[in-house]
């Protein structure tokens, strides 16, 4: 807290306001005099709906002296009402020997101390001395408190690598920062034109979810790449067209900023149109109803920036993510590209495993790691010889050997890859498991073998009947719906052998063999 010196040799804060309350105006009169002589700035009230309405009209004081006995309200219940309206006011209560025990209770209520009447000048000036330095050591803890709680989202969201679960923790983050119930992120389109809201907590289901930059607050903060702090909208009328008829007066919405730098890296030799701004934090309401302040505004501008860069790291590692997966599906693709019959395997394997997904009732998020799992599934042949992979004649024992080692080869070539998951890797290496046991590399028995595993097993033994192949002919529809018949519950999932065995007679198997689900 910054401060300079009274005439009268006392340190006060250039910014903060004293408020007298008392009933008699002589000693009313005479403290505030005192109070203006040695250089504060000092309001007089002279009972406690008086002084609540002067603390309700301003923020800016940071002592209240008041009277014990008064007449509607005392000091003690004044002290309670201030302290709701000023959490930060430091009371000092002034009271005569005769009440001296009300003094004590009202510093028990929350006074910081309390001065007798008839009070003299030092009494007066150490009283304001040690509650100034109270205050003082209150705001320096407050902002270490502030420092480290930003600190604490900062690295949060710093370790956040999925952008719904980003947006999600910066939103709560955010509103329970500066005490706030509603609030979205809006994300930026790639045109910059509109904006689509990503995450919401408090906000009316008939809230659009998409606007244009021109037709809301957001869309101004987006194309202005500059933050709004507003107390009350209705002072500002351009501002309350732009609202869309939300009923907050207060609110604060803030730019997440693309950050230029990793761009400069990335792409030095392309201009780049896209938006300067990714997204906005939008806040309101808060649970005092209190209008939001610049202190809010300062907190959440943090949060913006360290949201964003998080923001454009998920981007990079996103963009690393597709680059692996490129790589390693071109892998599988030049592998079956070797031999004409199974040209197109994996594809359909993942096509025909995510339908029958779909079709048992799987989570979108299990379905997703099918449709990857599916597409590596045979990357470990890479492993293998290709006078193995496209002999015609019956292999031989060794040559066996080497084919069933390929789950495990794709399995260690994975392994380090670190998007790829351990379910994604338990589909790789288990995807020739059988429930009866007799399957390969590791001879998994029933409950150890995993749905995704179960589902992709069927596609997998599906594609192989129904594909010619060097040795042999594909397999008839009658033949195939008999195999599958007699493989469900001994060795295939019973439940998924049904499904393909309804999507087989069908027909509707077909339509997946160059078409992906979810992906039409």
């Amino acid at each position: 807290m910054r401060g300079k010196e009274s005439p009268g040799g006392l340190m006060y804060a250039q910014n903060g306001s004293i408020l007298v309350v008392d009933d008699e105006a002589v000693i009313r009169d005479l403290l505030s005099e005192i109070l203006v002589d040695e250089g504060f700035d000092v309001v007089s009230a002279s009972n406690g709906n008086e002084a609540l309405s002067r603390l309700a009209d301003r923020d800016d004081f940071l002592l209240l002296f008041t009277d014990i006995m008064m007449p509607e309200m005392d000091g003690i219940q004044l002290i309670r009402e201030a302290r709701r309206l000023s959490p930060n006011l430091i009371p000092i209560v002034m009271t005569g020997y005769a009440t001296l025990e009300s003094a004590r209770s009202a510093v028990r209520e929350g006074a910081y101390d309390y001065v007798l009447k008839p009070f003299s000048l030092s009494e007066i000036k150490l009283a304001i001395h040690n509650a100034l330095e109270r205050y003082r050591l209150m705001n320096d803890n407050a902002r270490l408190r502030d420092l480290t709680e930003l600190f604490r989202i900062s690295e949060e969201i710093a370790s956040i690598h999925d952008e719904h679960r980003l947006f999600q923790y910066v939103l709560k983050a955010a509103l329970e920062r500066v005490g706030a119930l509603r609030g979205s992120i809006m994300l930026s389109a790639p045109e910059g034109r509109t904006l689509t809201r990503v995450a919401s907590i408090g906000v009316p289901e008939s809230a659009d979810l998409k606007v244009d930059y021109g037709k809301s607050i957001a869309g101004w903060v987006a194309e202005n790449n500059l933050p709004l702090c507003v107390q009350d909208i209705q002072k500002n009328p351009d501002l309350a067209r732009l609202s869309r008829g939300l009923d907050d007066a207060s609110f604060i919405s803030v730019p997440l900023e693309r950050c230029r730098q990793a761009d400069s890296l990335l792409r030095p030799a392309r201009r780049d149109t896209r938006p300067q701004v990714t997204a906005v934090l939008n806040v309101n309401r808060k649970r005092d109803s209190r209008p939001f302040t610049d202190s809010d505004l300062k907190a959440l501008s943090i949060i913006a920036k360290h949201a964003s860069v998080a923001l454009e790291n998920v981007h990079l590692l996103k963009d690393l993510e597709h680059a692996h997966l490129d790589t390693l599906q071109s892998m599988a693709r030049i592998l079956e590209a070797k031999d004409p019959y199974t040209h197109g395997h994996s594809e359909r394997v993942r096509n025909y495993a995510v339908m029958a997904a779909m079709k048992i009732g799987m989570a979108r998020q299990d379905i997703e790691t099918i449709r990857l799992g599916a597409m590596l599934h045979d990357v470990g042949k890479i492993g293998v010889s290709d006078a193995i992979l496209n002999k015609i004649e019956p292999l031989v024992k060794e040559e066996w050997e080497a084919i069933k080692r390929h789950p495990v080869i794709g399995f260690d070539v994975l392994q380090p890859v670190g998007f790829i998951t351990r379910e994604h890797l338990s589909i790789v290496r288990s995807h020739h498991e059988r429930l009866d046991g007799s399957g390969y590399p590791d001879g998994l028995r029933g409950p150890s073998i995993d749905d995704r595993v179960r589902v992709l097993a069927v596609a997998d033994t599906y594609d192989a009947m129904s594909g010619d192949r060097a040795y042999r002919k594909g397999m008839s529809k009658a033949r195939i719906l008999e195999e599958l018949t007699k493989c469900a519950g001994d060795k295939l999932d019973p439940r998924i052998s049904q499904v393909f065995i309804d999507m087989i007679s069908s027909g509707e198997i077909e339509r997946y063999k160059n078409v992906q689900p979810g992906r039409e």
